[in-house]
């Protein structure tokens, strides 16, 4: 699925099965949050080419805090037609852990997640369009 993010854009922390590859297209830079539930929060700078590969099971999120914009696409075996290779998780990506699902809505985010991504703005002189939804967490 090809996907895009305008610049001061992210999108929200969540996991799934294993097999998802994300390739940065021709342009824009930013990077990728990865991490296993409960353990910490690591950063992956990318560009374009670059290859992204979540492990199983792992949150990851994606952030343009760069000046352009960011195509991306998502390939994946466990699509809607192959949806039954993604075990348990399947059809939770989008539903809230506290509701049993796979994804961390932005108020219940690490609170460097979001510093992390306004440094990232400021520094590439952007302004973060997520700000609004992370003044709701604080």
């Amino acid at each position: 699925m090809t996907q895009r993010l305008i610049s001061g854009e992210d999108t929200k922390a969540h996991f799934h099965g294993p097999g998802a590859h994300i390739i940065i297209r021709l342009s824009g830079k930013g990077y990728s949050l990865m991490w296993p539930q409960g353990q910490p929060i690591k950063r992956y700078d990318w560009q374009p080419g670059s290859l992204i590969v979540p492990p199983g099971n792992w949150f990851h999120q994606h952030f343009n805090g760069g000046a352009e914009p960011v195509g991306y696409l998502a390939l994946r075996w466990g699509s809607q037609k192959y949806h039954e290779m993604w075990g348990d998780g399947k059809g939770k990506a989008d539903v809230d852990v506290k509701l049993g699902g796979n994804q961390i809505e932005y108020e219940d985010e690490d609170p460097i997640v979001p510093q992390m991504f306004q440094e990232a703005c400021v520094k590439a002189g952007v302004k973060n369009l997520m700000e609004k939804y992370h003044e709701k967490s604080g």
